[in-house]
């Protein structure tokens, strides 16, 4: 079920840490506030870019329009897009890669 007029940005997110905070405050700067967030992470768990996200989300953990998503394994862009889809609940999906 989605929610009519939400917004779902999904951001799948591989090797470039230190690109992300700059995705993430655009869309949560933006004039249309009825947004949700959805990072996926397609790094492999537990590697340097892994630590560097997971400290880098902490900072958003108190916002609820952002939701962080770990997949298991590393497997690729599209997949971790799916991942993204299926945790959507807006009426729109948009992707910020």
């Amino acid at each position: 079920m989605y929610k009519k007029g939400l917004v779902s940005v999904i951001i799948p997110t591989y090797k470039r840490t230190e690109m992300l905070p700059k995705a993430i405050e655009s869309v949560l700067s933006q004039t249309y506030k009825d947004v949700e967030l959805i990072v996926v992470n397609d790094n492999f768990p537990g590697d340097e870019y892994s630590l560097l996200l997971y400290e880098l989300m902490e900072n958003y953990a108190n916002d609820e329009r952002v939701k962080f998503i770990e997949q298991k394994r590393h497997i690729n862009g599209a997949a971790a897009r799916n991942e993204g889809i299926l945790v959507a609940t807006g009426e729109y999906i948009a992707f910020l890669d």
